[in-house]
């Protein structure tokens, strides 16, 4: 072999090594979820209100109401929270680029209310109710939240898969139309994940003849390792509420410590996929024993701690912040008109846990090695830019 073809050989070698072996890095996605008005009024400044968190992305929450009697959704009710509309979510995608940050769309699907039987519909349960049974039944069993909803028939099943991959395949369109940055195929449908895998392998074909950007999925903190459809995506998306303290008010060591076996296992299924964690969700409320069940809803009246929200923030970020597995992750939430003093929500707005918030996602020269081998595709799609 002359040494032309010597030079060429290792010039090959050394390109093939690099592009399987070499890490990409990119900046760590310091996101905040941002929660649009009840009713019509999206302002600049709302968007630009976030800055001061230090944040680099803002997640976006699409919501569609499931109709518990013919589990189909529908994105434009009248009691829908206009925020959470296909039109609010346009204008925030817009308002939100001309801030200057990143978007991701995160659709979530709302349970509509529980049909109540009174009157004529009492009536029809007692003298036809072979009607009532396939007309006004409510088919989610009356499940409270997104995660337990499972169809007993395959025509239920079949009717609820269709209206979701109608409403999903419209968000990605729109997503691609206003080059979105990152793209989730669903928030939290637990027992759908698990048991229609197929189902969701080829929504995400689908997702992907549309949209061109990366791919995640927001899996509850008890279903990501579940789940067998995380290669078919670029991050593997967790809502990361897990239970880390039953302190009134949650020591930082001690919290650290609780996370530890928490965070072997998101690392070694990290390596496992080759897919770095993207963090989908996460926060906490500022009230007592806030890391003993941190998925409580704000609705739910709890005696404030304003140390416990700083607490569990400093842990958390100092348990995930520094790793180069960790893509980043999404603080639940920013209200687009902030609420009354001495609230109890997940947010951080004029609480003392944002500045935490800030100093973390003010170290935006600290970037996050993303790995991922025999995969240049992948590979290129880790930056988080759009391809």
């Amino acid at each position: 072999m002359n040494n032309r073809k010597k030079y060429k050989l290792l010039l090959f070698i050394t390109f093939a090594f690099v592009i399987i072996y070499l890490p990409i890095y990119a900046q760590k996605i310091n996101g905040m979820s941002f929660s649009g008005p009840k009713e019509p009024g999206l302002e600049q400044e709302m968007f630009d209100n976030i800055k001061i968190t230090n944040a680099n992305w803002v997640g976006l929450i699409p919501e569609a109401t499931l109709e518990r009697t013919t589990l189909t959704l529908r994105s434009e009710l009248k009691y829908t929270w206009w925020g959470g509309t296909i039109a609010a979510n346009i204008e925030s995608i817009k308002l939100a680029k001309q801030a200057g940050f990143k978007v991701f769309l995160k659709p979530h699907i709302v349970l509509g209310k529980i049909p109540t039987y009174d009157g004529i519909e009492s009536v029809l349960k007692r003298i036809a109710p072979s009607t009532f049974r396939y007309g006004l039944e409510d088919k989610t069993d009356g499940a409270e939240w997104r995660g337990d909803f499972k169809p007993k028939k395959e025509v239920d099943l079949l009717i609820w898969e269709q209206s979701y991959e109608r409403y999903i395949l419209k968000l990605a369109q729109i997503a691609q139309d206003l080059e979105v940055d990152l793209f989730s195929v669903g928030t939290e449908l637990k027992q759908s994940t698990i048991k229609r895998p197929e189902f969701w392998r080829q929504l995400i074909q689908k997702v992907r003849k549309i949209y061109s950007g990366p791919l995640t999925y927001a899996a509850n903190w008890d279903e990501y390792q579940k789940i067998t459809f995380w290669d078919d995506l670029d991050y593997i998306g967790v809502d990361t509420y897990f239970p880390v303290s039953h302190q009134k008010t949650p020591d930082v060591k001690k919290t650290i410590k609780n996370w530890r076996s928490i965070k072997r296992q998101l690392k070694k299924f990290s390596e496992n996929v080759e897919r770095p964690i993207l963090l989908t969700e996460f926060g906490y409320r500022n009230v007592n024993y806030a890391g003993k069940r941190p998925w409580t809803h704000d609705h739910i009246p709890e005696i404030r701690n304003d140390q416990a929200q700083i607490n569990l923030y400093r842990a958390f970020f100092k348990t995930f912040w520094n790793e180069s597995w960790v893509a980043g992750g999404f603080a639940w939430k920013w209200f687009a008109k902030a609420k009354e003093d001495g609230n109890t929500s997940f947010s951080v707005q004029g609480k003392p846990a944002l500045e935490v918030m800030q100093e973390w996602y003010g170290m935006n020269d600290e970037n996050v090695r993303i790995v991922k081998k025999n995969n240049f595709k992948q590979l290129i799609s880790s930056s988080f830019d759009r391809k």
